[in-house]
């Protein structure tokens, strides 16, 4: 398992992207970059839900029941399971501030296979890390920032070289394989 070095997490609370300002399902239908996504990826409770309210259906939707550490209203997650009943689910734990094993691999056969719901227990925007490097250039991971909107994020090769450096300066924990299979060795994080 990697953790997030204390001196990382001020570069990690300044996310890439586009930054798409509001909410709700309308918000989502503003997002131009969703109809050209090789990949499409929701991270959150509410961005995913949003995004089905819009319209869309992500090939992947990352999890955890929760909204800013709090638990979602039983409303919205009984319409987030209902959107989400197709989807083949997997269920992982990765602490906050943390990327597990169980999460890269989970995020690695949800890209290969598609239609996959994973469900965090515990912390899910670390998710967007790894997909960052696991996903093909051209696909879009679309996240909430709180309190301002989503971030839309075009997957691109220069954006991987430096993730990639990122994911090398975590403190590794235990003796998993995360680095290895983020940054080279178990198939340099490729999916082909």
């Amino acid at each position: 398992m990697l953790r997030v070095k204390e001196k990382q997490r001020d570069t990690l609370s300044k996310p890439i992207g586009r930054l798409y300002e509001g909410n709700g399902p309308e918000l989502v239908r503003e997002i131009q970059e969703i109809p050209q996504a090789e990949i499409f990826v929701t991270i959150g409770d509410l961005v995913t839900l949003y995004t089905f309210q819009a319209g869309f259906d992500p090939d992947i939707a990352v999890i955890d029941f929760k909204t800013e550490r709090y638990g979602l209203e039983r409303e919205k997650k009984d319409l987030l399971r209902k959107f989400i009943r197709d989807y083949r689910k997997v269920n992982v734990r990765n602490p906050q501030g943390h990327i597990t094993e169980e999460l890269v691999e989970a995020l690695k056969d949800a890209v290969r296979t598609g239609k996959t719901c994973i469900i965090v227990d515990g912390e899910e925007d670390m998710a967007a890390l790894p997909l960052s490097l696991i996903l093909p250039e051209n696909s879009l991971i679309i996240f909430g920032m709180p309190g301002r909107g989503i971030i839309a994020y075009r997957v691109n090769e220069g954006d991987k070289v430096l993730i990639s450096r990122i994911v090398e300066e975590m403190e590794e924990i235990g003796d998993d394989r995360v680095k290895e299979m983020l940054t080279g060795g178990d198939d340099g994080g490729n999916t082909d």
